[in-house]
């Protein structure tokens, strides 16, 4: 059974929190108006500013983020150095025009989207490797290596971590629920899961099994 062995209000640093990862010693944490770089107590050690930013990733030297607006619809992975500087740009809209979370294992990036309800598998130009379809409305992604970890609601009235294998196939199903309605943001240190909570502004730690 899985347990939450700490909780940490990041209300201070921002009202809106939306994408986690995790860089094997801090964490970054998006939000509407850019990249804060915390550690696990959740302290600020600088913010690179940007806009409408959602889902983000690291593969230890690089930044990947997801970037979204409605109107002009707008979908975007920005492949950024750790000062925020632009190394390349990926088009994803026509992947999908409603991108939430995003991952990588090394290799590839993994993201999901919202007008399908999908994870999708592709490469570090933007070309499609594969995708399925998520159980719910899927936000955050991340990976352990071997798995996908999802979170996963149904707006204001469950909410959900689901562990894929890379096929798709569903692996288990952890209910949030009575935790927070709103999870955005999910990473994993190897060891635990950390996930960020909208309705509570709520940084959360849990063990994997």
């Amino acid at each position: 059974m899985m347990v939450i062995v700490n909780t940490t209000n990041v209300g201070g640093i921002t009202t809106e929190p939306r994408g986690l990862t995790f860089d094997r010693k801090n964490l970054w944490m998006t939000d509407s108006t850019g990249i804060n770089l915390i550690d696990r107590s959740a302290n600020l050690i600088k913010t690179i500013v940007g806009a409408n930013i959602y889902g983000i990733t690291t593969d230890r030297k690089y930044l990947w983020v997801i970037t979204y607006l409605p109107d002009p619809a707008t979908a975007l992975i920005y492949q950024l150095d750790k000062t925020g500087n632009l190394i390349q740009t990926i088009n994803i809209i026509a992947i999908d025009f409603i991108p939430r979370g995003i991952t990588t294992d090394g290799k590839y990036l993994w993201f999901t989207g919202q007008a399908n309800n999908r994870v999708y598998q592709i490469d570090k130009f933007g070309n499609l490797i594969s995708f399925f379809a998520t159980v719910n409305t899927p936000r955050g992604i991340t990976t352990d290596g071997k798995y996908l970890w999802v979170v996963e609601f149904d707006f204001l009235v469950s909410s959900s971590i689901r562990q894929y294998d890379k096929a798709g196939n569903l692996i288990q199903t952890i209910n949030i629920t009575a935790v927070d309605v709103l999870p955005f943001g999910i990473t994993t240190d190897g060891k635990y899961l950390w996930w960020i909570g909208d309705a509570n502004n709520n940084l959360y730690q849990m063990t994997k099994n």
